[in-house]
């Protein structure tokens, strides 16, 4: 569907995570483009979210574990005659390659958090509400203020261990995402309900709707089942679930 915006239900922990650390990245990647105060805090912010992501599981163990699944779910695949044996080893390569890159990766991912003073002064300052005034830290004005190749040294050692993690990450959801096929439907009086059955388990569910509709989709369920709602926002009200009959793309992920 062109000019659309797509909503995402992930159905497991992983997954939810995934999501969360590809959106976190993102945001590092935009900030680090600009050069001033603001941009800097917000690229650290979003550096020590994805590092307190990073220290509650076991991310690189999880991470592997779901390369190791895909691996196996293309090799599946590898004797069909309908599928494009190059495209599918050479998707099979990356995912080696980034198994053997996270392997090669020392210690934990979030040392460098607990290792660097100013990261970790931040850290415990960023849950106060506006905790990280220049008179609250000092040293963090101080590093501010640095030569912008000298700051762009120092996050890129902080952050050189996550480098394996972006690229698994993106290629992973990636992998999930093309999964699916777009699927019309229409969810009468702005709801629609399905269940899933005993089909191979969907890691992702994905709505498109054409973004000039004045309704947003909100995803809820489990494994088993799941309900698609489209939703006006009111100002001050809380949202309201439309009556209208809404057209729009259902995409069940799994691999």
């Amino acid at each position: 569907m062109a000019n659309s915006i797509t909503y995402e239900l992930p159905l497991n922990e992983r997954i939810r995570t995934f999501l969360r650390l590809e959106k976190l990245f993102k945001q590092v990647g935009h900030f680090s483009q600009h050069d001033n105060e603001w941009q800097a805090r917000a690229e650290l912010g979003c550096l020590l979210d994805i590092f307190t992501l990073s220290s509650r599981a076991d991310l690189k163990s999880e991470i592997t574990k779901e390369i190791e699944h895909h691996t196996k779910s293309l090799a599946f695949y590898s004797n069909s005659p309908n599928v494009d044996s190059e495209k599918l080893r050479s998707s099979i390569e990356k995912l080696n390659e980034l198994n053997l890159a996270l392997h090669a990766t020392p210690g934990r991912i979030d040392q460098k958090a607990n290792q660097i003073d100013l990261l970790k002064c931040l850290n415990q300052r960023s849950s106060i509400p506006g905790g990280t005034c220049d008179f609250d830290l000092p040293g963090f004005h101080y590093w501010l203020n640095k030569p912008l190749q000298e700051r762009r040294e120092e996050i890129q050692y902080w952050s050189e261990n996550l480098i394996p993690i972006q690229k698994s990450v993106n290629l992973l959801l990636e992998y999930i995402r093309s999964s699916g096929m777009p699927t019309p439907k229409v969810a009468a009086c702005g709801v629609y309900q399905q269940s899933l059955g005993d089909q191979q388990a969907v890691q992702l569910i994905r709505v498109s709707l054409d973004q000039q509709s004045p309704y947003f989709s909100e995803i809820s369920g489990g494994k088993h089942r799941f309900t698609v709602r489209f939703m006006s926002l009111r100002e001050t009200d809380r949202p309201t679930q439309t009556s209208d009959n809404i057209n729009f793309n259902l995409i069940l992920c799994h691999l």
